[in-house]
C-alpha cells in the first residue's frame, strides 16, 4: 500500500510540475503575442475605418448618443474608447453638419486630427484595449485545448494562435472582429461545459456571451443557428452526452426530449436577449433592430471586391475558403488537415468534440459563400480559433512505426513562426507561400486582406530618404498624407477623406517624378467599369512600402505622365495649370 501511495504521489507531483511548466510557456507565449502586437501598432498609420469606430464608441460614451455607424453594434467600440474616455476626458463635440447628419466617416476624421491629444497617442491607446481583447482570446482558446487534451495541447494551440499573422494584425487595430470572435468561441465553449457538466450558471454564462456577441458585430447572429444546431444533434443522439440537456432526468420518449431541449434553448435565448438593451443604455431593442436593418441592406447591396483577377460586387462563394487557404500559415494548415483526417489517433476525436469544433467552422464558411460583401479574411476570423483547439490535438499523438509524431509538429510549427515573422511588422499583408507570399498578394486579393491604408510611415521614410520633396499619391485611406508629413499632389483612384486635397503640384522642372499608389487603386478596385491604372501595372515599382503601397519612378517616362494626365480626365477631376 505504501508503495501504492508513493507511486500515486509521484504522478500527482508529476503532473503539478507539468502543469507549471506549461502556465508558464503560456504566459511566455502571451508575452510573445503582446510583444508583435505592440510593434504592429507602432510601425502602422490608421487603417480605413478605426477613426470612425474610435470616435463612434467615444461618442456612445461621452453622449449616451448611438448614431454613429448604427451596422456596427456598439457594445465593442464602447470598450475599446473605454480607456481613453477614462484617462482623458476629451471634449466630444456634437454641435457640428456632420454629427447631426450623422456621418460617421468625417466625425471620425475630426475627432481623431483635430482633438487635444496627438492622434497616434490617442490610436495607440485605444488599439492596446483591442490588444488585451485579442490576449484574452489567445487565453480562450489555450484553455480549451488544456481542458480537452492536456497540457502540450494547450501550448500547441496558444503558439498557433500568438503568432498567426492574422490574429495578431486584427488584434492591433481599432476593429470590431477580434472581439467578436471571443464572444462567439466563447459561447461555444462555455456549452461545451455545460454539455460536460450541466450546471445551469453555464448555461446562463454562454447565454450573456451569446448577447455579448450579437451587440458586438451583427454577422455573429449566425450564432443562432450553430447553437440550436448544436442542441438538435445532441437531442437526437443516443448516450449519455445527452443527458447534459435534461440533468434532472433523462426523458426516454423523443417528444419530452424535445420539450425540455426547447425550455433550454428558450432560457439561454432569453439571457441573451437581456443582454442587448444592455450595451444601448437600457435604451430598448429599437436602436438594435434598426442597426440590424442597416446592415442586411448593406449585405445585399454589396460593395466593390476583388478576387483572383476579377471584380464583382455581388461576391463569390469561393472568396472566403480561398482566402483562408491563401493567407494562413502552411504549417497551420497542415497540422490542421492531420489532425481531423487522422481522427483516431492520439486522443481520439470523439464525436461530441467534432461538433463543438467543427460545426461553427462549417456554418460560418457555408453562410459565406451567400456574402455579397467580400473584403476581408476578417469576417471569418472566427473559424481560427476552433481549428487551432482542433490541431492542438496532434500534440497527443504517439510516434508510430518509425514516424515521429513530435518532429513534424516541430517542422510545421518553424514554417507558421518564419512564415508570419518575416513579414513583420506588415501582418496586415500577409500571405502564404502558395502563392508567392506578400509580394504577390495584390494578385489576388486587395481590401482589408493587403490594403487598408496602414503604410503612411512608410512611404514618408522612404521620401525621407530619397530627399524627395513631394511626390504624386494615390491613397485608398481615411488618413491625411499631410498629417504625416506627405507633400503630394493628388492622382485619382479613390476618393480620400482629406477633400479637398492638398493643391500642391509636383513641379514640370522636377528631376524625380515618383508616382505611389495604393494597391486598391492600381487594381481599380472602386473604378473597374472605368479602370485608371491598367497601363502602371505593366510597370515594375521600384519599391513596395508595407506590401500595400507601390511606388514607380516616372522620372524618365514620358508615356507614363501623359498616362497619369488622362486618369484626371477619365474621373473627371481635370488636373489645374
Amino acid at each position: 500500500m505504501a508503495a501504492i501511495h508513493a507511486l500515486r504521489m509521484r504522478l500527482v507531483s508529476g503532473r503539478m510540475r507539468a502543469r507549471a511548466v506549461a502556465f508558464g510557456l503560456g504566459l511566455l507565449l502571451l508575452v510573445v503575442f503582446l510583444t508583435q502586437g505592440i510593434f504592429f501598432i507602432r510601425a502602422n498609420a490608421p487603417a480605413y475605418d478605426e477613426a470612425t469606430h474610435l470616435a463612434s464608441g467615444y461618442s456612445y460614451l461621452a453622449t449616451g448618443d448611438f448614431r454613429l455607424e448604427p451596422q456596427n453594434p456598439p457594445l465593442l467600440k464602447q470598450l475599446l474608447a473605454l480607456p481613453l474616455f477614462l484617462i482623458h476626458r476629451l471634449p466630444f463635440h456634437t454641435d457640428t453638419q456632420h454629427w447631426r447628419d450623422g456621418m460617421d466617416f468625417f466625425v471620425g476624421q475630426d475627432f481623431l486630427y483635430h482633438s487635444l491629444l496627438p492622434a497616434d497617442q490617442m490610436l495607440r491607446l485605444v488599439r492596446l484595449s483591442n490588444l488585451s481583447i485579442g490576449a484574452l482570446l489567445i487565453v480562450l482558446i489555450g484553455w480549451w485545448a488544456f481542458r480537452l487534451w492536456g497540457a502540450k495541447a494547450a501550448i500547441l494551440a496558444m503558439l498557433l494562435a500568438c503568432v498567426d499573422p492574422n490574429l495578431v494584425a486584427h488584434s492591433s487595430l481599432v476593429t470590431t472582429d477580434v472581439g467578436a470572435t471571443l464572444f462567439v468561441v466563447l459561447t461555444i465553449y462555455l456549452l461545451w461545459e455545460y454539455f460536460r457538466d450541466p450546471v445551469y450558471w453555464l448555461l446562463a454564462a454562454a447565454g450573456v456571451s451569446l448577447g455579448a456577441a450579437l451587440v458586438s458585430k451583427f454577422s455573429a447572429i449566425v450564432l443562432i443557428p450553430i447553437v440550436g444546431l448544436i442542441i438538435a444533434l445532441h437531442l437526437i443522439s443516443v448516450g449519455g452526452q445527452s443527458r447534459a440537456l435534461f440533468p434532472h432526468r433523462y426523458p426516454t420518449r423523443l417528444g419530452a426530449r424535445f420539450f425540455d431541449a426547447a425550455g433550454a434553448f428558450l432560457s439561454f435565448a432569453f439571457i441573451a436577449a437581456l443582454v442587448i438593451p444592455l450595451a444601448y443604455g437600457l435604451q430598448g431593442f429599437q436602436q438594435w433592430f434598426f442597426g440590424l436593418e442597416r446592415f442586411l441592406k448593406l449585405s445585399q447591396d454589396g460593395q466593390p471586391a476583388f478576387f483572383l483577377g476579377e471584380y464583382s460586387y455581388q461576391g463569390w462563394w469561393s472568396y472566403y475558403l480561398v482566402a483562408f487557404l491563401i493567407k494562413t500559415p502552411l504549417g497551420s494548415l497542415m497540422l490542421m488537415a492531420l489532425s481531423l483526417l487522422l481522427y483516431q489517433a492520439g486522443n481520439r476525436l470523439k464525436p461530441c468534440e467534432a461538433v463543438f469544433l467543427l460545426l461553427p467552422v462549417i456554418v460560418i464558411l457555408l453562410a459565406t459563400t451567400q456574402a455579397k460583401v467580400n473584403i476581408g479574411l476578417r469576417h471569418i476570423l472566427a473559424v481560427y480559433p476552433f481549428l487551432f483547439v482542433l490541431a492542438s490535438r496532434f500534440a497527443t499523438f504517439r510516434s508510430q512505426r518509425g514516424w515521429p509524431a513530435q518532429l513534424l509538429i516541430g517542422i510545421a510549427l518553424i514554417f507558421t513562426i518564419v512564415s508570419s515573422l518575416r513579414v513583420a511588422p506588415h501582418r496586415l499583408a500577409y500571405f502564404n507561400e502558395i502563392i508567392g507570399g506578400p509580394n504577390q498578394g495584390y494578385r489576388y486579393l486587395a481590401d482589408s486582406n493587403l490594403d487598408w491604408g496602414q503604410d503612411l510611415n512608410g512611404v514618408k521614410a522612404y521620401m525621407d530618404k530619397e530627399k524627395l520633396p513631394i511626390i504624386y499619391f494615390s491613397y485608398f485611406g481615411s488618413a491625411p498624407p499631410s498629417y504625416y508629413g506627405i507633400r503630394y499632389q493628388y492622382v485619382p483612384g479613390t476618393w480620400p477623406l482629406e477633400w479637398p486635397p492638398p493643391a500642391d503640384k509636383v513641379p514640370a522642372a522636377s528631376q524625380r517624378k515618383i508616382l505611389a499608389i495604393s494597391a486598391n487603386n492600381l487594381q481599380d478596385v472602386f473604378t473597374s467599369y472605368n479602370p485608371l491604372f491598367q497601363w502602371l501595372r505593366q510597370r515594375t515599382p521600384v519599391i513596395k512600402v508595407g506590401y500595400s503601397i507601390f511606388l514607380y519612378d516616372l522620372s524618365d517616362d514620358r508615356e507614363g505622365l501623359a498616362r497619369l494626365e488622362e486618369t484626371y480626365v477619365k474621373a473627371g477631376i481635370p488636373p489645374a495649370p
